[in-house]
């Protein structure tokens, strides 16, 4: 059987999450603003992430459970995971624009956002089908396949 995932894509999944993460946050600590605004763009940051696994985990939830005819999760939590993740691009944006800093700055802010929130889609959805390729077929110690 197959496993839907290569060791490569698992790696570039982790690495693209925690470059992303840590750029984002070495940005924000070498940021030259006062520590009210570090910690709105740290908190930003995490709510950003957070809210980008949850609502990556709803969307595939849901697309499983129209197979199986039984549903896990109600309508208030997917649109408590929408307006999350809403929100959090928004505040993050929002933030972004109001930074009084050059555009080369706001510009560093605004796709390491989009990066940190893509590679939390990516890493979460390697997470899960890992998982479940390890309780299908067994873990693998195979690096690569096609």
């Amino acid at each position: 059987m197959r496993r839907r995932n290569t060791a490569a894509f698992s790696f570039m999944a982790w690495a693209s999450f925690t470059s992303a993460f840590l750029a984002m946050f070495i940005g924000i600590y070498t940021l030259e603003e006062e520590l009210s605004v570090k910690g709105y763009y740290a908190v930003a940051a995490l709510y950003l992430t957070m809210s980008a696994f949850v609502l990556q985990k709803t969307v595939r939830d849901n697309q499983e459970d129209e197979h199986t005819g039984k549903k896990r999760n109600t309508g208030a939590f997917n649109f408590l995971a929408w307006a999350a993740f809403a929100t959090a691009l928004i505040a993050m944006f929002i933030g972004i624009y109001n930074l009084n800093q050059p555009l080369s700055v706001q510009g560093y802010y605004a796709v390491t956002a989009l990066f940190l929130t893509m590679s939390s889609f990516v890493l979460q959805k390697t997470v899960r089908d890992n998982k479940e390729d390890d309780d299908l077929i067994g873990p693998s110690n195979v690096d690569s396949q096609e």
